[in-house]
């Protein structure tokens, strides 16, 4: 158990919910320690088809909390620096793991987003928020460089140019702004309805071919990363290994039927039986 955030397993879904209101779900040294192990804990369970991302109170994240920035460590000597990157490190990794799950991850994001809150919410597959959401980089404003990805991510997810702005001046982006510049997918009337409309989203993806929706991540992310050549090499490999003619087949019987699909999970054929 940690006090930084629950998680609640709802057949294929599960809903994480960052529990710190009081601190504005800033993110502390416990967050950070329990989060990778938590996701590991997921992805290796093989249930998992979405994980919903949501917080308690009037904003989502207000960023990095103050003892998370005492674990990275003083900067006063060569080995101090070694140790402040090793740790930096590990917080890079820590919110990486989103990326590397075998399965999607939707947010739901009310109020503030910033610093280390844009960080995780550009490591998340879709993001959706409500009208009085606002996204920045905070680091800028205590003259700190971005470091945990809000700037390597966000070159993709926004345009080089509005990019610059927001990394480069320490502004915040408001709702209707990320929605323009496709930051987000969409924006919703007040919170409940945002958590609503993530959760629908979590619902229809959910009810998808697994191994289907790992491909297609890896298929985006291997096409931001990659060249064009690659990524088209990357797709041609994952088909060749990973196409599925029954999964295909259920999907297609499934729509004549007029019924939901039902696919075997990641963990496996005994897995789906028990779910």
């Amino acid at each position: 158990m940690t006090d930084a955030f629950s998680i609640v397993q709802d057949g294929a879904i599960a809903r994480l919910t960052l529990t710190r209101p009081e601190r504005a779900n800033a993110l502390g040294s416990a967050f950070w320690r329990d989060f990778p192990i938590a996701i590991d804990a997921l992805n290796q369970a093989g249930r998992t088809r979405v994980l919903l991302i949501e917080s308690e109170g009037r904003h989502f994240c207000s960023g990095m909390d103050t003892d998370a920035f005492t674990s990275l460590g003083k900067s006063d000597s060569a080995h101090d620096r070694f140790q402040f990157r090793s740790n930096l490190l590990v917080l890079q990794e820590t919110l990486t793991k989103l990326e590397q799950a075998n399965f999607a991850v939707v947010v739901a994001i009310q109020g503030a987003c910033l610093g280390g809150g844009l960080d995780l919410v550009l490591a998340c597959d879709i993001r959706v928020c409500s009208e009085n959401a606002s996204f920045g980089i905070e680091e800028t404003n205590i003259a700190i460089v971005a470091d945990l990805g809000s700037l390597q991510r966000g070159v993709h997810a926004l345009p080089y140019g509005v990019m610059c702005d927001m990394a480069l001046t320490g502004r915040r982006m408001p709702a209707a702004e990320a929605a323009r510049y496709g930051l987000v997918s969409s924006i919703e009337a007040d919170d409940a309805a945002c958590r609503a409309r993530a959760a629908e989203i979590a619902q229809t993806i959910a009810s998808k071919s697994p191994l289907m929706t790992v491909g297609i991540k890896r298929s985006l992310q291997n096409a931001r990363d990659a060249a064009l050549a690659d990524g088209l090499r990357f797709i041609a490999d994952w088909n060749s290994g990973m196409f599925s003619p029954a999964e295909v087949g259920e999907a297609l019987t499934a729509r004549m039927e007029k019924r939901e699909a039902v696919f075997q999970s990641m963990a496996g054929p005994d897995a789906s039986q028990g779910e």
